[in-house]
């Protein structure tokens, strides 16, 4: 077959032993990390299933065991237990706090029947039902991520005037190269050559290092807990109601918060929140946000954004023609907390971009 000659078999020796060493070093790297939050504890957990999956695969190196299908579909389906732990890091990502032991070890029992099934009935069938079982496992568990994800966006712009390092958009990339990854998986062992298997084995390699790095630079947010009437076909956001207490509530939240934006300027500040703003208005986090959401119709991102562009012209327009600041300086006096976030918004709300702005202006 293609790929299993000795130099194709040589190469993939050499990339596992050196993919166990890696996933070996990495675990023990991730160990002291794992303590953080449990998003790492569950990068940790991730690394040390895969260190065990490549040191169980190293029985393959004895002649003649590669091609024995009994010992190959116990491999396989001990390396299905993988599938829902990944699932759980990545629900973890979007839904912080979503992790529990219980959440963890029930879908990893629910795929682990696959072992012993296979081992009392070693067929084809039991094979594929553990595979199609899997990757119907992993499909629903993108849905989830993808859903979660809307969730988790929301309450972002919801609650804070920024999105570096605490926005998890970077999740669908991740979750669609690990499908890419149990693509190569399934080609790897449906094939049974020693290339798909080192492709396979680089592949993951190169996707979780990336990962990582996305994971390292990420700042998890305190979020309330998932309640299924969360979800955005179950969730009924309504509009509040129109009493006397609430007009009134939201009459003094629109003086005060005015006065915090025109005299105090408080949006200049790069990591503002929603419950920062709430105690100098003197609320609570939920009637601001509900004026912000009824009655200005915005999110609490939009309109700290749109003063901080709003604060940018100003400072481009007072700007001498013969000295002018960088669009970064700009940024960095109006509050922004990103130059990408800073060119995005201004767009958004002025109709062009800020360097084009500034030359109109130097021009007139």
């Amino acid at each position: 077959m293609i790929g299993m000659g000795p130099t194709a078999e040589a190469i993939a020796h050499y990339v596992h032993g050196g993919v166990t060493v890696f996933f070996i070093i990495w675990t023990w790297l991730l160990w002291p990390q794992r303590k953080k939050n449990s998003m790492m504890y569950m990068l940790f957990l991730n690394m040390l299933y895969f260190a065990f999956c490549n040191v169980k695969d190293i029985i393959f190196l004895v002649d003649g065991y590669w091609e024995n299908f009994f010992l190959s579909g116990i491999s396989v389906t001990l390396d299905l237990l993988y599938v829902p732990i990944v699932s759980n890091f990545f629900i973890e990502i979007v839904s912080p706090g979503w992790v529990t032991k219980r959440r963890v070890l029930v879908p990893m029992a629910v795929q682990a029947i696959f072992v012993p099934m296979f081992i009392i009935y070693p067929t084809q069938a039991v094979y594929d039902l553990a595979l199609y079982f899997a990757l119907a496992g992993g499909a629903v568990a993108f849905i989830l991520v993808c859903v979660l994800l809307h969730r988790h966006r929301k309450y972002i712009f919801d609650n804070y005037s920024y999105t570096e390092h605490i926005d998890v958009s970077w999740a669908i990339n991740c979750v669609v190269l690990l499908f890419i990854c149990m693509g190569l998986y399934v080609v790897a062992f449906k094939e049974e050559t020693w290339l798909s298997g080192a492709v396979f084995q680089i592949a993951c390699v190169c996707t979780w290092l990336y990962l990582y790095c996305l994971s390292r630079c990420h700042s998890v947010v305190d979020m309330p807990p998932l309640s299924i009437f969360e979800f955005p076909w179950i969730r009924n956001e309504g509009t509040p109601s129109e009493d006397d207490s609430v007009s009134d509530a939201y009459s003094s939240i629109a003086i005060r918060l005015e006065e915090c934006m025109e005299k105090e300027k408080i949006y200049l500040n790069p990591k503002l929140s929603l419950q920062d703003v709430a105690a100098k208005v003197g609320t609570n986090r939920t009637y601001l946000s509900d004026y912000l959401n009824h009655v200005q119709n915005i999110t609490f991102y939009e309109y700290i954004n749109r003063m901080r562009v709003r604060e940018a012209c100003l400072i481009i327009d007072s700007m001498p023609a013969d000295n002018p600041l960088s669009m970064q300086s700009v940024a960095d006096m109006s509050g922004f907390n990103s130059i990408s976030t800073f060119n995005r918004s201004f767009t958004k709300t002025v109709g062009m971009p800020p360097s084009e702005y500034a030359k109109k202006r130097s021009a007139s």
